[in-house]
C-alpha cells in the first residue's frame, strides 16, 4: 500500500478510537508515517483499558459469582458498552462466551466496536459461528467496517465464512482496507474468492479506488494474477476507471507487480488501453519502475505496448547511464525476460540501439547465447535480428558459434525469417563466421529449401561487401547447385569477380 493509502487507513481507525465522527479531522497528522501513527493508536488504547485495570478485574472476578443471565441483564442495562468491552479481555473464555450468548446482538455490537481485540483473543476465539454472524450484520448494517477490520484476522476461519455472507461486495473492499493485520488478507479472499469480480464492479460504481488498490497491494502474487486477470475483463471502462485511480492516487508501485503476474492476454488487454500510451501515464510507471526496482514487473507490459509508446518507453530507457543500462539488462536476463526486453530495445532509435547492443555485457558468450537460444524458442528472429545486427563486430564469432546449437528447425525458421526481412546480410555473415562443419551444414540447409527463391532475392546489391566476400571465400563448401544459382545472384547484383569465382569453383569439381 502506498504511504497515503496507509495513513488514510490509520487515521480511519484512529478516528474510531476517539469516537471523532468524520476521519478528516485528523488531516494535520498526514505528515507523520503510518507505523508513527499506529503506535500513538496502540499506547491510546493502552492508556485507555489500563487505567481503570485493577477495578475492572473485581468486576470480571464478581461475573463469575452470578448466573450468565443477571450478568449479562447487568451488563446491559448498568455497566454499558464501553465497561463491557474493558471488562472482556479479564473475563475467563467460557464465562464470557455465557454472557454473550444472553446479550442482544445491537448490544454486542457496540461491545465489539470498543473492544481491543488484543486483550481477548481467547474470548473471540471461542464465539459460536451463529454468534460472530449475528454480531457482523449488525455491524454491516452499521456501516462499522473498523470494527469488522481489527477481528478478521482473530476470528476462526468457521465464524468467518458465517459472518461474510451479511457483507456486500463494497463491505469486503472496506474491510480488506481497514484490516489490522495485513496478513489475514489471503486468506479472506479464499473464503470470497467467488465474489471477486463483484468486488471489482463494486470499486468501479462506488468510486472505492483506493480500497481496491490496497487489496492489489496486500494480496500475494497468485491473488494479484487473479485479481489482475479478472479486472482486465471486468470492460474497459472499469479498466480506464483504475488505471486513472492509479495514476491520481501515484500508486504504479502498488499496481505494477500486479500486471508481472497476469496472463499475457490480460496484459494485452491492459496494454491496449489508450490510456496507458500517453507519456502523461506512461512516464510515471517507468520512474516508479526504475527507481523502486520494479524493472522486471515493468518489461512484461511493456512487450505488449503499440509500437507509439513502446518507442517513447524505449527512448527513455536508452535516457539511462552506461551502468544502469547494464543493470537492467543485467536483471531481465538472469529473469529470462529478453522476450520482453527485445522489443524494448527495437522501438530505439537506432543510434540508441546500437549504443545499448555496445554495451560489455551484450558481448558477453553466456548472454549471447540466451539471446539466440530465446530467438529460437520463441521464434522472435523478425524482432530480434535487427538487435542482433547492431551488436559490435567482435560478437560475430560468439554468434556463429550459439547458431551450432540450434536444431534443423530453428535454424530454417531464422533463415526464413532472415529472408523476409532486411537482415539476411546479417544473418549469412554469422553463418559464414562458423567453423567449417557448422558452415556447410548452414548451406546443405539453404540448398534444401523449397522457398530457396526468396533467400537469394534477399541478397541485393545493397548487401554489404562482407557478405558477398564471405560467399566467395567458403565456396568450395557450397553446394553445386547452391553454388550456381548464388553464381547467378552475384552477377545480377553487380559482383562479376564473385560470379565468376563461383562458377570457377564448379569447373574444379570432378565430372563437369
Amino acid at each position: 500500500m502506498t504511504a497515503q493509502l496507509l495513513v488514510r487507513a490509520e487515521t480511519t481507525k484512529l478516528a474510531r478510537l476517539l469516537d471523532l465522527p468524520d476521519p478528516e479531522q485528523l488531516a494535520f497528522l498526514s505528515e507523520l508515517s503510518p507505523a508513527a501513527i499506529r503506535l500513538f493508536r496502540e499506547h491510546a488504547t493502552d492508556l485507555l483499558f489500563d487505567r481503570d485495570a485493577r477495578r475492572l478485574q473485581r468486576v470480571a472476578a464478581a461475573s463469575k459469582l452470578v448466573p450468565a443471565a443477571i450478568s449479562a441483564r447487568a451488563a446491559e442495562r448498568a455497566f454499558g458498552p464501553v465497561l463491557c468491552a474493558a471488562v472482556a479481555g479479564s473475563v475467563e473464555p467460557a464465562q464470557a462466551i455465557s454472557i454473550a450468548k444472553v446479550l442482544s446482538a445491537p448490544f454486542l455490537a457496540e461491545i465489539a466496536a470498543r473492544l481491543d481485540p488484543r486483550r481477548a483473543v481467547d474470548v473471540l476465539a471461542a464465539v459460536p459461528p451463529p454468534l460472530v454472524a449475528a454480531v457482523a450484520a449488525e455491524l454491516f448494517a452499521r456501516g462499522d467496517h473498523v470494527t469488522m477490520g481489527r477481528f478478521v484476522g482473530l476470528v476462526p476461519e468457521p465464524a468467518l465464512r458465517a459472518a461474510l455472507p451479511a457483507a456486500s461486495d463494497a463491505d469486503l473492499l472496506r474491510i480488506g482496507f481497514l484490516l489490522e493485520d495485513k496478513s489475514s488478507m489471503d486468506p479472506l479472499l479464499a473464503l470470497v474468492e467467488h465474489r471477486i469480480p463483484g468486488v471489482i464492479r463494486a470499486a468501479y460504481e462506488q468510486n472505492l479506488w483506493a480500497e481496491a488498490i490496497d487489496l492489489l497491494d496486500t494480496v500475494d502474487r497468485a491473488n494479484r494474477a487473479k485479481l489482475g486477470d479478472i479486472a482486465a475483463t471486468a470492460g474497459p471502462e472499469v479498466l480506464d476507471a483504475l488505471i486513472a485511480a492509479v495514476h491520481e492516487l501515484d500508486a504504479w508501485a502498488a499496481l505494477l507487480p500486479v500486471t508481472s503476474a497476469m496472463s499475457p492476454a490480460s496484459l494485452a488487454t491492459l496494454a491496449a488501453r489508450p490510456v496507458v500510451h500517453t507519456e502523461a501515464v506512461l512516464g510515471p510507471i517507468l520512474d516508479v519502475a526504475l527507481d523502486h526496482g520494479l524493472w522486471l514487473d515493468l518489461l512484461p507490459l511493456a512487450a505488449h505496448l503499440p509500437a507509439a509508446p513502446l518507442a517513447f518507453l524505449g527512448g527513455r530507457v536508452a535516457a539511462e547511464p552506461d551502468d544502469d543500462l547494464t543493470g537492467l539488462v543485467r536483471q531481465a536476463d538472469a529473469a529470462g525476460l529478453w522476450p520482453a526486453l527485445i522489443p524494448v530495445a527495437l522501438a530505439m532509435r537506432d543510434a540508441d540501439r546500437r549504443r545499448v547492443a555496445a554495451l560489455p555485457v551484450l558481448s558477453e558468450p553466456e548472454v549471447l547465447r540466451r539471446i539466440i537460444a530465446t530467438l529460437a524458442e520463441h521464434e522472435l528472429w523478425s524482432q530480434g535480428l535487427p538487435l542482433v545486427s547492431a551488436l559490435p563486430e567482435a560478437t560475430t564469432t560468439i554468434l556463429a558459434s550459439c547458431l551450432g546449437d540450434l536444431t534443423h528447425d530453428q535454424l530454417l525458421a531464422a533463415l526464413r525469417a532472415a529472408a523476409d526481412s532486411a537482415e539476411i546480410a546479417t544473418l549469412v555473415e554469422i553463418a559464414l563466421a562458423q567453423d567449417q562443419p557448422g558452415r556447410a551444414r548452414v548451406l546443405a540447409l539453404i540448398d534444401g529449401m523449397d522457398d530457396l527463391g526468396a533467400v537469394l532475392e534477399a541478397l541485393t546489391p545493397e548487401t554489404p561487401d562482407l557478405v558477398w566476400n564471405g560467399l566467395h571465400e567458403v565456396r568450395a563448401d557450397i553446394p553445386a547447385a547452391l553454388r550456381e544459382r548464388l553464381a547467378d545472384r552475384a552477377e545480377s547484383c553487380g559482383h562479376p569477380a564473385v560470379a565468376a569465382a563461383l562458377r570457377a569453383e564448379a569447373d574444379t569439381v570432378p565430372g563437369r
